[in-house]
């Protein structure tokens, strides 16, 4: 019957099948070098933003010992660059600048001998006097608009078409939600909610406030889209926002960062000897960086914590006016290990 592809007979799927030495030989062939491991640690970056003199640095984030000097990574076409964040499985470097009134991306790459570079400026939002922009998994961009009280959101398919005209609204206006929205600082996603910080009576609105990110196409039960939860009423004002695991890491705008659990609790502080703290981001292992706008430079400490307590946050970068901070990762899990263990298996279930 035309268009109908012929069953294959038993005898002659069973060519198709291989033998278990064939199974054999391959785990042996593939068999990686004892040094090779299982896992290979990604290279991570560094970017920081020069929000005075509308330049972006970044260095590379040592496995040992200390950081060496910053170099540069964009020195024309920005203003006032603030908020930056880093879309890793799109490689794209996100940029709040308030005083082009745009929030833009830039593709990452790396040089052969290394270095991080960028390509050409493309807009994601246009006519926003945004300073904070956040990313999550699926490649949706937040940002906040701290004029207007809004968030915004640019779908990951908008992003990919370089539509600059479509942002939306996270929360509509006059909603309960929008109502917790006050001179929006910093914001953070996790795939699930949207985290923000207030500038402007955070003691009774909420200084760092979490709504379900409710996407246009998804029915959800009124109650729930319009609930918005304060985890914190702890300061009048607040700037950066960064989550790792379940801690949420604010900074206050002298001195100190604090942190909560997403799900609430009473606010710790994890840092106090800073400066004028801004911008923080969580390495994805077991480090938290935040720009210090007045000490010249990023601090780290441990993080995420199980418990939360005060940290020992040192300073690791000399970097003028920084403001925003973001980390850039490169590298994946080994192959060869999990190859050779899968042709083991197949081998033995061969064999059985």
């Amino acid at each position: 019957v035309t268009g109908v592809a012929p069953r294959l007979s038993a005898r002659r799927m069973a060519v198709w099948r291989p033998s278990a030495a064939a199974l054999f030989v391959l785990a042996c062939l593939v068999q990686p070098p004892l040094s090779a491991g299982i896992y290979t640690p990604p290279t991570k970056y560094l970017i920081v933003s020069n929000a005075r003199n509308g330049t972006i640095g970044y260095v590379k984030v040592p496995e040992h010992g200390n950081f060496s000097k910053p170099r540069l990574l964009i020195d024309t076409g920005l203003g006032h660059p603030q908020g930056i964040a880093v879309d890793q499985k799109r490689q794209l470097l996100l940029v709040a600048d308030s005083a082009l009134r745009k929030v833009v991306s830039y593709g990452l790459s790396l040089d052969r001998d290394g270095n991080l570079q960028v390509d050409e400026q493309t807009p994601l939002a246009d006519d926003v006097e945004s300073r904070w922009v956040a990313v999550d998994g699926p490649g949706n961009v937040y940002f906040s608009d701290e004029m207007g009280n809004r968030l915004f959101r640019v779908s990951a398919r908008q992003v990919l078409d370089g539509d600059s005209s479509g942002a939306e609204p996270v929360f509509p206006s006059g909603s309960a939600v929008a109502s917790s929205v006050s001179a929006p600082g910093g914001i953070a996603v996790d795939n699930f909610y949207v985290y923000w910080a207030n500038k402007l009576n955070g003691a009774s609105t909420g200084t760092i406030v979490r709504s379900l990110d409710v996407a246009p196409n998804m029915t959800v039960d009124d109650s729930v889209k319009e609930a918005a939860n304060a985890l914190s009423f702890n300061l009048p004002k607040a700037y950066g926002v960064c989550i790792a695991i379940d801690n949420v890491y604010f900074t206050a705008p002298d001195r100190s960062v604090y942190a909560v659990k997403t799900g609430g609790g009473s606010p710790t502080m994890i840092a106090d000897s800073l400066s004028s703290p801004r911008g923080c981001t969580w390495d994805g292992d077991s480090t938290v960086y935040v720009a210090d706008r007045s000490a010249h430079g990023v601090f780290a400490f441990p993080g995420p914590m199980v418990s939360l307590a005060q940290a020992d946050a040192r300073k690791v970068v000399d970097f003028p006016d920084a403001f925003g901070v973001a980390v850039f990762s490169r590298g994946a899990r080994g192959w060869a290990a999990p190859l050779w263990l899968l042709a083991v298996a197949l081998s033995v279930t061969a064999l059985s």
